[in-house]
């Protein structure tokens, strides 16, 4: 996967802008607050279609501008791919791809192969169990349409349920309509614990061997599913089986979500372990060893994602040098600059060496203006 052009036009703070990227690294160099991020995110939407951070679509559009677009054109397997995308203040989103309008814009999610860290992904260490099934969904909705479309209708599906609960705790609804969504939170519940399951085992394999590399073997990663179920180990393997203890524990709850008026059991209970050391790493990691586990997790996703679409993605990185030691980074570096595209900012250039430098491209970044440093 390999971003040949990208333009921005009243995207954030950028009015207009240009970059046609390294094939390899590529380093956003300026002070904060001056659009690099903004760089990163025009990429990550073009490929999730949603902003990287948690605001509403309309907060791209540079203010006082009607409208932004993002034009692209990226190569996997040797074909090109020009896509454009349309957002306005009033109306819907337009995408275009190679010319054509795309009717169905979620089939275009994860086409444009993305994996992307920034400060917030500490929260997949220090936060709430939210926060790591948020990662969850965003990053294998970008590898399986099949979960993207599974994780829609069970939110739906839980909705509804949840109001049904409530209403007939208040007493202005019945329970007549509590089979059929329980079906439907059953069925596609199941769809996402199986998912969740075999992502995070494959995560764990990688994230095991990518922290050992960055740690240089001093330190041990673990993951661990911790399903929204009543189960111990092992874990159910098949999609049937998890449907069959969901629906089990849905049954064995039945008094006491009626009394609550919501739904005890299910994906939206999920969360996973991380340990290093043996440790839980929310509680007992240093501050480093946390930005090197989150590190870790989104490396790892590198090798998922080039497992499963045979090509690695482009790879966002946004101020990841906060916290790491000197050594750190520079296996950080190493892991990335011989097999993907990447971006990466930073205010200074001191964490690289001087190859690094000479091979990269540098792109100095100032209110809202892109250039290249020659």
């Amino acid at each position: 996967m390999r971003l040949h052009a990208l333009r921005l036009w009243q995207f954030r703070n950028y009015a207009r802008a240009e970059l046609t990227p390294s094939p390899r690294v590529n380093i956003l160099l300026g002070a904060n607050a001056q659009g690099k991020t903004n760089l990163l995110e025009s990429i990550y939407y073009l490929a999730a279609l949603r902003p990287l951070r948690p605001v509403r679509e309309a907060d791209l559009i540079r203010w006082g501008a009607t409208e932004m677009r993002l034009t692209a054109q990226y190569e996997l397997d040797g074909l090109t791919d020009d896509i454009q995308i349309r957002l306005p203040l009033q109306g819907k989103r337009t995408v275009i791809l190679n010319e054509q309008p795309v009717s169905k814009q979620s089939a275009l999610v994860g086409k444009l192969s993305v994996v992307c860290f920034t400060a917030q992904d500490l929260t997949l260490v220090r936060g709430e169990p939210a926060d790591r099934r948020r990662f969850l969904d965003a990053e294998l909705s970008l590898l399986s349409h099949r979960y993207l479309y599974s994780l829609a209708h069970y939110k739906r599906a839980l909705e509804q349920r949840n109001n049904l609960l409530r209403g007939y705790l208040e007493g202005i609804t019945t329970l007549d309509s509590l089979p059929e969504w329980n079906a439907q939170l059953v069925k596609y519940g199941a769809r996402l614990f199986h998912a969740r399951r075999q992502f995070l085992e494959q995560l764990n394999a990688l994230a095991q061997s990518t922290h050992c590399a960055l740690t240089e073997g001093t330190e041990t990663l673990t993951l661990q599913y911790l399903p929204g179920l009543p189960v111990r180990a092992p874990l159910p393997d098949k999609e049937e089986d998890w449907a069959n203890a969901l629906l089990s524990a849905l049954h064995q709850s039945a008094s006491e979500e009626l009394r609550r008026g919501t739904t005890l059991f299910g994906p939206h209970r999920d969360d996973f372990l991380i340990q290093v050391q043996g440790y839980e790493a929310r509680l007992y990691a240093s501050q480093g060893q946390q930005r090197t586990c989150a590190l870790s997790l989104r490396l790892s996703e590198v090798a998922l994602v080039e497992s499963i679409r045979r090509a690695p993605p482009i790879v966002l990185l946004d101020d990841v040098f906060s916290d790491l030691d000197p050594a750190r980074r520079r296996h950080l570096v190493e892991f990335l600059t011989s097999r993907t595209q990447t971006f990466i900012t930073c205010t200074d250039l001191s964490a690289f060496d001087e190859a690094t430098l000479r091979d990269a491209a540098l792109f100095e970044v100032q209110a809202g203006t892109v250039n290249r440093r020659a």
